[in-house]
């Protein structure tokens, strides 16, 4: 959707404040310009030189933020004959219209018209302010000195948007071709546009979300990129792939960790065998990290094959995430253990009273999902790992999955629902999805894609019908 701002200068209009503001393509133009209107009438002086009614007390104000630039303009500095613009208006109107429009226009469009746009658009106060006016909960869940406050908005505004309203704006299908049993490993690679599934009929599969046609069934079959079913001798459990996708890999209760080149007709470049199944992955450019179901984490270096094996667990490790500080796993044992890569040993070990089922580590916290149905939040700044709090998203079965992102926290379940979730503390529903008939194993999030690993022989995929 469009947006076209257009300043008109309204000779006839005996309130000089007043702007008129098209908004093509939104049926809003007229409760836009009567609202902005009315409330440019109250913010007259009242004599003493101050503003009496607008902003209202509970919007953004030059008193509770003072780096909000002062509006350089007064009704006095208008002469009668001079032509009023959007660039010369207050700045508490500019705001009012401002949040009328897309977070996406304001920062990629908008604020590249002139100064006094850039200034106000670029500056974290008002997308703060934005943000916490529609959702009030704590935001982020942590702080994160690196936050995006711009950004934030944007993938909030599109995740609220999409999953309200599904049927208007996102593609789902069930994939059924070449899978004959659960599935239990989904990834995407680039963009979202690659769908990488593994499943119990130790099938392996690579699917092109793109070439999906909903007016066109054939597209289904199409849309198949690579499969094999002799891609191990075992269910295979766990996919992950390097930061390009230019290599992926492959976990199996055969015992053995497979890396592919992905664009080279997925070709098997090496195998390594561990001593029990894989349940867990990790891929780095030169390394690959595996949790197994025999209490061991494998460190495998891709360049000379080396395979180093640790033991920190007594149960087996069901989950595990890492970046280039830490290794984080949890285990059956009920505990989730956090390895220092550069101190090379545990440092910290947190005790769960249910085990984790599935991880999700960034932007400076640690979510676990956990056999109750619980998700914990946890503040990893500085490597610390402190708690925060549990919190009953609403799972009636085993909490499988769990992935955090700025604009939306996804959880899924062995009660065969999908929750999409604000990303905040506390965080409150905001859709549940029950497109499957049996348990979901898995999700995965990339781009606006999501996807996930069913029982019910089939992946669930739900994308925008503007991603491709």
């Amino acid at each position: 959707m469009k947006y076209y701002l257009e300043p008109a200068r309204l000779s006839n209009c005996s309130n000089k404040s007043c702007v008129m503001v098209h908004l093509f393509d939104t049926g809003t133009a007229d409760s836009v310009m009567a609202e902005a209107s009315s409330n440019t009438k109250s913010s007259k002086s009242d004599g003493k030189g101050t503003r009496s009614s607008y902003p209202p007390r509970d919007s953004l104000s030059q008193d509770e933020y003072q780096d909000v630039p002062e509006p350089h303009n007064t009704e006095e500095d208008y002469e009668e004959d001079d032509p009023l613009t959007l660039d010369t208006l207050p700045v508490e109107l500019l705001m009012y219209i401002s949040n009328f429009l897309d977070a996406k226009f304001l920062i990629h469009t908008l604020s590249k018209v002139c100064q006094v746009f850039h200034d106000l658009l670029t500056r974290d106060i008002y997308w703060k302010t934005r943000i916490s006016k529609r959702w009030p909960k704590p935001y982020p869940p942590v702080y994160d000195e690196k936050f995006s406050w711009q950004e934030a908005c944007i993938m909030r505004e599109e995740q609220h948007k999409m999953w309200t309203n599904q049927e208007e704006l996102c593609h789902h299908l069930k994939y059924r071709e070449g899978i004959f049993a659960p599935v239990d490993a989904v990834h995407l690679m680039k963009n979202g546009r690659f769908l990488v599934s593994g499943s119990r009929d130790r099938y392996l599969n690579v699917v092109d979300l793109s070439k999906y046609d909903p007016e066109n069934s054939s597209s289904i079959k199409q849309m198949k990129v690579y499969s094999n079913d002799k891609a191990h001798k075992g269910w295979i459990w766990s996919v992950a792939s390097n930061s390009d996708d230019s290599r992926m890999c492959t976990g199996s209760w055969d015992t053995y960790i497979k890396t592919w080149d992905v664009w080279n007709d997925c070709t098997e470049i090496n195998k390594y065998k561990c001593r029990s199944a894989v349940l867990s992955l990790h891929m780095e450019e030169n390394t690959v990290i595996g949790a197994g179901y025999d209490q061991q984490i494998y460190t495998i270096d891709t360049r000379t094959n080396d395979v180093h094996r640790k033991k920190y667990h007594r149960r087996p490790v069901l989950s595990l995430k890492a970046d280039d500080k830490y290794v984080i796993s949890g285990s059956e044992d009920k505990t989730v253990a956090i390895f220092d890569r550069r101190a090379g040993h545990v440092y910290k070990t947190i005790q769960m009273e249910s085990y984790a089922m599935d991880l999700s580590f960034g932007h400076q916290q640690l979510w676990i999902s956990d056999k109750e149905g619980k998700i914990h939040l946890y503040d990893a700044t500085l490597g610390q790992f402190e708690f925060i709090q549990t919190y009953d998203v609403g799972h009636t079965g085993k909490a499988t999955g769990i992935i955090y992102t700025p604009g939306a926290l996804f959880t899924c379940s062995t009660d065969k629902t999908i929750k999409i979730l604000e990303p905040s503390r506390n965080p409150g529903p905001i859709q549940t999805l029950t497109a499957h008939d049996a348990e979901v194993a898995r999700i995965f999030y990339q781009d606006n894609v999501l996807v996930s690993a069913g029982s019910d022989t089939c992946v669930g995929i739900w994308m925008p019908k503007s991603a491709f």
